[in-house]
């Protein structure tokens, strides 16, 4: 079983790709999916895995319009998936580049097919921000950092901060350099989550599960980062962890060099 207890009610898992992360959160049979991901087998193995505990989806999100965190497969069933309404509005404008050419790339390097048709199919979060579902209160906490509509998805009863592709033990601040502001936007979606009461686990889109510690410290590492982005001395141990992140941080001093020149 790929599905690994975190706490109570709330369990994790982790691809090979990108190490995304799947949250299920249950309640009695029926649960909560966010983020279903990766690759087609992986989304099969978590069919199994709901199977095998005997768990109906009975509600989803998606929380933001990246294409690795608005998959799906049709043993998911027919749950509504949730999303802000900023995030549906931009798909709607921007489905071909964001999704499809992303998938189409993505198959060709992984020797893979998703149904495209089950892909990003949302439906807007109520206006209340919480997710109409039978288990723990799950808030929406939507901002503008790192993509246009990013919600992560707080239980407060719970002390269970899904962040989305925020705070995360092995990537460095990804910020959207095609939309004005995002520098702005991605310090008020940083404040927005410190402001969250009593944070007990974090879960990061991609990276490592952690305590309310590492919630703190990684907050302050994200600070640190963009403060250093600005100063023009980032050091992050993160840069020297995951191969990829030399390749979003030289993406990053680019960005705000542009903002600067404009």
């Amino acid at each position: 079983m790929r599905l690994k207890q975190h706490a109570p009610n709330v369990m994790v898992a982790t691809s090979e790709m990108y190490m995304t992360n799947t949250t299920v959160v249950t309640a009695g049979s029926r649960c909560l999916l966010i983020d279903p991901a990766l690759l087609p087998g992986e989304l099969a193995a978590l069919e199994s895995d709901l199977a095998e505990l005997h768990l109906e989806v009975e509600a989803a999100v998606s929380t933001h319009p990246h294409w690795d965190h608005v998959l799906w497969s049709a043993g998911l069933g027919n749950a509504p998936r949730y999303a802000s309404r900023k995030a549906i509005d931009f798909l709607a404008h921007h489905r071909k580049e964001a999704i499809d050419d992303q998938l189409a790339g993505a198959g060709e390097r992984w020797y893979a097919k998703w149904d495209n048709e089950l892909v990003a199919r949302l439906t807007e979060i109520p206006g209340d921000q919480r997710v109409p579902w039978s288990g723990p209160a799950a808030l929406f906490v939507t901002h503008d950092a790192h993509a246009v509509g990013h919600s992560a998805v707080f239980f407060p009863e719970l002390g269970v901060l899904v962040a989305a592709d925020m705070l995360s033990d092995i990537e460095v601040p990804g910020l959207d350099w095609d939309r004005p502001n995002q520098l702005d936007d991605y310090t008020s979606g940083l404040d927005r989550l410190a402001a969250l009461q009593r944070i007990q686990l974090v879960i990061p889109g991609h990276g490592h599960a952690g305590d309310g510690r590492a919630f703190q410290d990684r907050l302050a590492a994200d600070r640190k980062y963009l403060a250093g982005l600005v100063s023009g001395d980032v050091q992050d141990p993160r840069l020297d962890g995951w191969p990829p992140m030399r390749r979003q941080h030289e993406g990053n001093v680019e960005g705000y060099a542009k903002t600067r020149n404009q």
